[in-house]
């Protein structure tokens, strides 16, 4: 391969290669620099004087196959006419102090964008305190970026809380309508939910027709206090999630009191995908756990609600399910229905919309992918950037 061509892979077209040197594990490459000046930094002259020669000085570059590549880089020394001053000429991929290049950042970032710190330091031979240097100067996610949604008529946000550790939750905020991920708050909490709401830019607000969220009546106080304007919606797969935990909360019960093993996952089945077989064996259970068939009918009945054509619909057919919960008079359908009547209009605000946190969920499904693969986080501010970086489009990596 021509050395011009190679300079031009390696990021160094305006460098002249001197030699190459191979070795096991990593690659030496002598550069210097092709410009035959230098600009002094005194008074900003340029001269072509060359008062001496500084030793060679090593440089990690990016990483060829398994191999790190090394510049050792021969610096000049020049002398300037006017001010009558000696300098060192200025390497641009280089900044002062640093001893690896812009483009090993650049490399750095793109890795643990898919990869754990151990695997980007095994391939980049970064070590971990200066990857997290690294990606503290790329990644600024405590800084919501509104420049899209401002030039958008009208859009709508996802709000949905996530594990960093136990019960230690963040908060994953997105634009279901582009969509992208817009902020993850360190916390669920209010204080920092109404912060985050606060420095949501006045000529933005207005656009936001709409706030998906799960049944966290701290969510929507912090919405009515700074979005008036906005509809609150329910995401339908939380009330669905909600009524499975009910049904299993009392087929649980019915289980220890009647020492019977109803399965758990026939109840939590949708009813058009049970078998003949499953259909059967449903309706015995009924027999023997009549109020946890009554929970049963009643999730089925909101997810025929949420078929529905039309809000007017939906509105009718909750009005039955809200009504035939307190029908059955036992304390576990009267929470249901007074859950139902707080989150009235949240849940039929969906048949205006249409929108849920499907996005927010599959951002989700991927930071435990992530977490996994670096076998968990202790701190949490390098969590969030980290997975502010996964969420990153692949136009952000494009070389310098």
């Amino acid at each position: 391969m021509h050395k011009s061509s190679l300079s031009g892979i390696l990021g160094l077209s305006k460098y002249s290669l001197i030699k190459i040197e191979e070795h096991p594990e990593k690659i030496l490459i002598h550069v210097k620099l092709r410009r035959k000046t230098g600009v002094c930094p005194s008074c900003g002259k340029r001269s072509s004087k060359v008062h001496e020669h500084a030793p060679p000085q090593t440089i990690k570059h990016i990483s060829i196959g398994c191999r790190q590549t090394h510049l050792v880089v021969y610096k000049r020394r020049f002398w300037c006419l006017v001010c009558k001053k000696t300098y060192n000429e200025r390497i641009n991929m280089i900044k002062k102090w640093q001893r690896h290049t812009d483009l090993l950042e650049d490399e750095v970032i793109q890795r643990l964008r898919e990869m754990s710190f151990l695997g980007t330091q095994k391939r980049t031979g970064v070590h971990y305190q200066k990857q997290v240097e690294i990606l503290k100067k790329f990644m600024k996610p405590f800084e919501a970026n509104w420049k899209r949604e401002s030039r958008m008529k009208s859009f709508s946000l996802g709000m949905d809380g996530h594990s960093f550790s136990g019960h230690d939750m963040v908060l994953t905020v997105t634009n279901l309508t582009i969509p992208k991920m817009i902020s993850i708050l360190p916390s669920d909490r209010k204080k920092d939910i109404d912060h985050f709401l606060e420095d949501i830019p006045k000529d933005v607000k207005p656009k936001i027709s709409a706030v998906c969220i799960d049944m966290t009546a701290g969510y929507r106080s912090s919405l009515k206090k700074h979005l008036p304007y906005a509809s609150i919606v329910v995401d339908h797969f939380h009330i669905i999630q909600d009524a499975n935990k009910r049904i299993d909360v009392e087929r649980c019960i019915a289980n220890e009191m009647l020492k019977s093993q109803a399965p758990k996952k026939l109840f939590l089945r949708n009813k058009e995908y049970l078998t003949d077989q499953q259909q059967e064996q449903i309706k015995r259970w009924f027999k023997k756990l009549p109020d946890v068939g009554a929970l049963w009918f009643f999730k089925e009945s909101l997810r025929e609600m949420y078929a529905s054509e039309s809000r007017e619909q939906a509105k009718n057919r909750l009005d039955i399910i809200i009504s035939g919960l307190y029908k059955q008079q036992s304390k576990t359908t009267s929470d249901w229905a007074r859950t139902l009547e707080r989150w009235y209009q949240p849940i039929l605000n969906y048949f205006d919309y249409r929108i849920t946190n499907g996005y927010t969920e599959g951002m989700h499904t991927k930071f435990k992918l992530l977490k996994r693969l670096g076998y968990g986080f202790k701190n949490k501010e390098v969590y969030i950037r980290k997975m502010a970086l996964a969420c990153l489009p692949l136009v952000a990596f494009l070389p310098r």
